[in-house]
């Protein structure tokens, strides 16, 4: 019930106070029996109001963890900002963890729906990303709580350590008493000012705790042993001693009747412990007839927590069933393998599906805790290795695919090259059909394969579409000579200042523009043949790296200078690029937090730190390239409406 609040102690480590019951006074100092009842008193009663107050907000907790399921996320976030930052921060712990989770739930339901309707949308799922504000201010305020929070326990730490000194500084002034040569009195006073001292220190580590209670224990008895209280004296204090026994006892009969069986059994075990430490012995006629009457009590407060505990039980169980299910389905995965890669690729999708709804599933009871997860590892690890197995037998066919692909392509160049190509146009649509029926390519060689068939296919049918006789006599003089000004430019050698380069591309740019238009495909082709030897020039030259990425990037946008979006997408991709960087950054930092202060040798340790920093370095070369890009499209843009004004006028 009482708690000092001097103790240097952690509110949470109640099972770590060890508090002597007051000591006898000696004969005679009836000032010293006054004070000493009337302190106990006010002890007893300070204390009843705390278990009221402790019982009431654990009331409070189950109540407020039933509530956070029906939270919005933006509702989630301000009270997770609120909660962490109170002054009782550190009590409130399960609820933290509680809006945490409740977040982190909502949070994927929200992601996977994003994914989804991105998918929907023709978008491709490797490009997807989302990381809305909603998220960096909920990890922002997550990792301030946990640098809270381990800063908080490290100060407990250094603060139980304290109270270790100082409570094995008291027990050996205990034993020094029984060799002082001083008046009776006076050593009294000095042993109840150690046991004042000894309640007043807050916990010690746990591992000691008890150790050292049995040692203090034992030298205050050998004390009282030195004293040779007189029997009235005893008899008094044992008087004492059973009148507040009784008013524990009392107490717990209460607490026996009340609903809330949590703040029974919380208080009940504050009861315990002021039993066993504020209290001393009593006459042995009451010894036993106390002690059961209490436990009679806390027998029935007992089996109303058992009972409580068993519907969690419960609940552990249908968890149970849940994971069993789930593992049933991956094993039929496991048993009826795929044997193509869409099949793999559906296959993957549901079993990435299972092993997240596996570990979404709460604890189950702990004796079978250990075998599901281990059978969870088992057939997780023999249906990756079985789909490492099936890619592995694909490279041959895979290269075939290749080879399959590649020579369409070259039969789609040189229908185009033919004088009869007209002819050629339902071979060019099976074409497109035994292009769809290749099966599988890596995705990064796949997408560069069909860019490639795709601009030689959007040709050929731009030429039918607008007549070949036209557009080969209008363009082919124009496409030579374009083609004849890019091979030389490759003889040239650029200048070693970036402006003077800008300038030079700028003209050459308009140089190349002015030699005729063409169709977009083709135009596209040249364009980016253009770019292609003006990269390998400024990979040549004797420019600063960071002017040749600036240099690189100018000739990059350039090229998209008149199409806003292009432009903008740009923009987006550095920025993603600098925002995933980021994301890995404060993944690092935060596994840091599970390293203690003495770490810093530990190789682990230093590897993570190393890749800490070498992310930043990367990161600021990302943010120099943002800052880069957004100044060369303000150039370009200004010079674009420079033209458009002197057009005008």
């Amino acid at each position: 019930m009482a708690k000092a609040n001097s103790k240097a102690n952690d509110p949470n480590e109640e099972k770590k106070e060890e508090v002597l019951g007051a000591a006898l006074p000696l004969e005679g100092d009836s000032k010293v029996v006054v004070e000493n009842k009337t302190i106990a008193k006010e002890k007893k009663s300070q204390k009843t109001k705390d278990i009221a107050k402790d019982s009431e907000e654990i009331s409070q907790e189950v109540k407020e963890e039933t509530d956070y399921k029906t939270f919005e996320i933006p509702k989630l976030i301000t009270e997770l900002e609120k909660t962490s930052k109170s002054d009782n921060w550190s009590s409130q712990n399960k609820i933290i963890q509680e809006i945490i989770n409740q977040f982190e739930l909502k949070f994927k339901t929200e992601l996977k729906n994003k994914k989804e309707e991105f998918i929907n949308e023709g978008g491709n799922e490797i490009d997807f990303y989302y990381r809305p504000k909603h998220k960096v201010d909920f990890d922002v305020i997550v990792n301030e709580y946990k640098q809270n929070k381990r800063k908080f326990f490290q100060e407990r730490e250094h603060s139980q350590k304290l109270n270790l000194d100082r409570k094995l500084e008291i027990i050996e002034s205990l034993k020094e008493l029984i060799n002082v040569q001083e008046n009776v009195n006076t050593t009294y006073k000095r042993f109840k000012e150690l046991q004042g001292s000894w309640r007043n220190t807050g916990p010690v580590p746990r591992e000691q705790s008890n150790n050292l209670w049995q040692t203090y224990k034992h030298h205050t008895e050998i004390f009282y042993d030195f004293l040779h209280l007189n029997r009235e004296l005893r008899e008094l204090d044992f008087k004492h001693n059973y009148e507040e026994k009784i008013k524990l006892i009392e107490e717990a009969e209460t607490l026996s009747k009340i609903d809330d069986v949590l703040k029974a059994s919380r208080d009940l075990n504050t009861l315990h412990r002021l039993w066993k430490i504020d209290l001393g012995p009593v006459g042995r006629e009451h010894e036993d007839e106390l002690w059961k009457r209490f436990q009679e009590a806390s027998h029935i407060i007992h089996t109303r927590r058992q009972k409580f505990d068993k519907e969690y039980d419960n609940i552990l169980e249908d968890n149970l069933k849940k994971k069993k299910a789930i593992l049933e389905k991956m094993e039929g995965i496991r048993n009826i393998l795929p044997k193509n890669h869409n099949e793999w690729h559906n296959t993957i999708n549901l079993f990435n599906k299972l092993r997240q709804e596996f570990q979404d599933i709460g604890q189950v009871p702990k004796a079978d805790s250990k075998a599901s997860w281990s059978k969870f590892r088992t057939v997780s690890r023999e249906i990756n290795h079985q789909k490492n197995i099936f890619y592995k037998s694909q490279k041959i066919e895979q290269k075939n695919n290749i080879d399959l692909k590649k020579n369409l392509i070259q039969e789609v160049k040189d229908i185009l090259e033919k004088e009869n190509w007209k002819d050629f146009n339902d071979r060019m649509k099976n074409i497109q059909k035994d292009w769809r029926e290749i099966g599988f390519v890596p995705r990064k060689l796949s997408n560069v394969l069909w860019e490639e068939f795709k601009a030689i296919c959007n040709l050929y049918f731009d030429r039918v579409k607008s007549g070949y006789q036209k557009i080969n006599e209008a363009e082919a003089a124009a496409y030579n000579v374009k083609n004849e000004f890019i091979e030389n430019l490759k003889t040239l050698s650029l200048p070693n200042d970036i402006e003077a380069l800008k300038i030079f591309y700028s003209e050459r740019w308009k140089q190349f523009n002015d030699l005729g238009a063409l169709t977009v495909s083709i135009d596209k082709k040249l364009l980016a043949d253009l770019s292609k030897v003006f990269v390998t020039l400024i990979e040549k030259s004797k420019l600063e790296e960071s002017d040749k990425e600036e240099s690189k990037t100018y000739i990059k946008l350039l090229l998209i200078e008149n199409n806003e979006d292009e432009l903008n997408q740009e923009i987006q991709n550095v920025k993603k690029k600098s925002d995933e960087i980021n994301a890995e950054i404060r993944q690092l930092e935060n596994n840091l937090e599970f390293f203690s202060n003495t770490s810093s040798e530990n190789p682990l340790f230093k590897e993570v730190s190393s890749k800490i920093s070498d992310l930043k370095i990367r990161n600021k070369f990302w943010e120099n390239r943002l800052v880069s890009t957004r100044q060369i499209i303000r150039r370009l843009k200004a010079k674009l409406d420079e033209e458009a004004t002197n057009e005008n006028q």
